[in-house]
């Protein structure tokens, strides 16, 4: 009863998260700001990504894209990452791990590729500017 209790409570956090996201954030004003880019005037990886979540919730995907293209492309990846880590750790289901545990190979690159996002989005060229939020 209690692997059950865990497993519909795993299930319905995520909406959670969300629905009281979706509930209480206000995108009126500049609320959210980035401690990184008020130190530094850089955009860090996750600049935008409060305000593409927020506009794919309300259904406007092409200025979510506009805001943290990284971010909606790593989403699905999260998703998995969840709905694996819920399978081996509340299911106890052991043969999920070896697929669980990703490579080194696809953690470098996964850290490769968000200091390369890093680097690109603070460079104000014509193609690169596309990277960064809109101000």
């Amino acid at each position: 009863m209690k692997k059950y209790l865990l497993l519909l409570l795993s299930i319905l956090f995520p909406f959670a998260i969300v629905l009281v996201y979706y509930l209480f954030y206000n995108m009126t004003g500049d609320n959210a700001l980035c401690s990184f880019r008020e130190i530094t005037g850089l955009e860090c990886p996750g600049c935008g990504g409060q305000r593409a979540l927020h506009l794919l919730l309300h259904g406007d995907i092409l200025n979510a894209f506009r805001y943290n293209i990284f971010f909606l492309v790593a989403l699905p990846f999260l998703t998995y990452f969840y709905y694996m880590a819920v399978r081996v750790y509340i299911l106890k289901q052991e043969q999920y791990l070896t697929s669980f545990v990703f490579s080194s190979t696809f953690g470098y690159s996964l850290l490769i590729s968000v200091i390369l996002f890093f680097i690109l989005r603070n460079i104000p060229l014509w193609p690169f500017y596309y990277l960064a939020p809109p101000q």
